[in-house]
């Protein structure tokens, strides 16, 4: 609950009891040797002030759990706390600040929200603007119904000295809790520490770990680096002897189409040689021996890089077909050899097309 919540919890203490209460909590005020009924009234802001500090109103809140007997009753008994009944314990004379404070100590958002209803009650039907008004007209009412002398044998007395001894066995409960709690913290504190002291050397371990961890991610790096930069030297050197090779295949069958012809052109008496299988200059390589193995077709693979050449030396002017794997060829080369070759062109779209357009014959 906020500072707000119990300053308005303790404005319902009268000075006669608030006296008793600082001497009680052990509370220390500056400027005052001791608190006490000649002095309540100007120092009680300051004992407000002082109560409202941390250390002083967790032991203050258990004060008040302690005292919560007859608030706590109904729900010992399995039933709800209602309005109805704390409006009960008020009018049979259970002081505000005790009931307040009993249910403000339980810190449940229920219980506050009944609080406030109890509060708002209170202040209508007694027709006041604040709580603390409470206090005076209750202190009026005793003062209003006090006998001039009381006999110390009186029923009122002997009421009184059992609630005395009743809160007289509280309080040594409370400081026996209170003493419970302190050793708890402690042990708390201990283990607290040697869990920080342990989780420290378990935080320098992992940072060595990390280190040793990093520093090989780096040489892996490194030497994937390395690797990936001789492989790229390995695929352009590669390239370039495909390139080469394919460049010579080309000026090889250039050349026997030239020996051929001369030599056909010299045996006049000789019946031309007449032969099934097909020159076909295949533009994209499928990579596939059915080009190197075909009884009716005679392959010349011809390599991408080396099409403008052949394009420019009338090369595939002088085989029987070309074809095209339209999947290798660029559209733009597709369509400059269409326009520049007068041969029959066939494209197939995949090799399984072409594999069948083979063995169909």
């Amino acid at each position: 609950m906020s500072r707000e919540t119990w300053k308005k919890v303790f404005s319902t203490i009268p000075d006669r009891e608030l006296v008793e209460l600082v001497d009680y909590w052990s509370i220390q005020v500056k400027g005052f040797r001791q608190i006490n009924q000649e002095n309540i009234k100007h120092a009680r802001a300051m004992v407000i002030a002082e109560a409202l500090k941390p250390r002083n109103l967790k032991m203050i809140k258990a004060y008040y759990s302690i005292n919560d007997d007859d608030t706590d009753e109904p729900a010992d008994k399995g039933d709800e706390i209602t309005l109805d009944a704390l409006i009960e314990l008020y009018e049979e004379g259970k002081e505000l600040h005790l009931i307040l404070g009993g249910i403000y100590a339980s810190e449940e958002e229920k219980f506050e929200k009944l609080a406030l209803e109890f509060e708002e009650a209170l202040l209508e039907k007694y027709e006041v603007d604040e709580l603390s008004s409470l206090v005076d007209r209750q202190e009026k009412k005793e003062e209003e119904v006090a006998p001039v002398k009381v006999d110390s044998h009186s029923p009122s007395i002997t009421e009184w000295e059992k609630k005395w001894n009743k809160s007289e066995d509280k309080n040594k409960d409370l400081r026996a809790k209170i003493g419970e709690w302190e050793k708890k913290y402690s042990q708390l504190k201990q283990q607290s520490k040697e869990e920080k002291q342990s989780a420290l050397t378990e935080k320098l371990k992992l940072q060595q770990e990390l280190g040793t961890e990093r520093a090989q991610h780096r040489e892996t790096v490194e030497n994937n680096k390395k690797t990936a930069e001789e492989n790229e030297a390995l695929k352009e050197e590669v390239a370039k002897l495909k390139g080469e090779i394919s460049h010579l295949n080309a000026m090889l069958l250039h050349q026997q189409q030239e020996v051929a012809a001369t030599t056909t052109a010299r045996a006049d008496e000789k019946p031309p040689i007449i032969t099934d299988q097909k020159e076909i200059f295949l533009v994209g390589d499928p990579k596939n021996k059915l080009t190197e193995n075909s009884a009716k077709h005679t392959f010349h693979v011809l390599e991408l890089k080396d099409v403008p050449d052949a394009l420019d030396s009338d090369l595939l002017e002088k085989c029987d077909e070309v074809w095209m794997m339209t999947y290798l060829v660029p559209p733009q080369m597709r369509r400059k050899i269409k326009r520049t070759v007068q041969k029959n062109i066939k494209e197939f779209n995949d090799f399984p097309t072409m594999k069948r357009y083979i063995e169909k014959g």
